[in-house]
């Protein structure tokens, strides 16, 4: 199952998600917004996850926009190709929902679920790649990944 499955199948334990349009198979897809033009340290990419957060015991819904953003290179990681900083981002989703979403109580508000979703992707991106950025506003261009559920 690629991350965007499993990332459903673990929120719908307490928060399910509907997701806009497209299928649950999609993956990630980083767009570079700031070219690299120097040797090291350079660029900056980045993805868009928007998902409608339907909390199934109370009916309230939100729609929870994740602005992914990595630099193309940076002194610990080197050289992070788009399709490696979808990697990245997406073992970083799966690990947040895990974490942030999975043991909510049934009772939890769609807002929050979607806040304490963000906080810790903000978290475990940051190990990862460090100068990463977890944003609520999508960038204008950027792809935005959407499924349903």
């Amino acid at each position: 199952m690629n991350v965007l499955g499993w990332f459903l199948a673990r929120v719908s334990l307490a928060v399910a998600i509907s997701m806009l349009s497209g299928c649950i198979g999609a993956q990630l897809r980083f767009r570079t917004v700031v070219a690299k033009t120097e040797s090291g340290a350079d660029g900056w990419q980045e993805t868009c996850l928007e998902a409608n957060v339907q909390n199934m015991t109370t009916g309230d819904t939100y729609l929870c926009s994740v602005n992914i953003g990595m630099p193309i290179e940076n002194r610990v990681n080197g050289y992070i190709a788009p399709w490696y900083a979808s990697e990245i981002a997406e073992d970083c989703v799966n690990a947040a929902a895990e974490r942030a979403i999975q043991p909510a109580p049934p009772s939890t508000p769609s807002a929050l679920a979607c806040m304490n979703f963000k906080g810790m992707l903000t978290t475990l991106l940051s190990e990862r790649v460090p100068g990463s950025r977890v944003k609520s506003l999508c960038t204008a261009g950027v792809p935005v990944t959407r499924v349903n559920f």
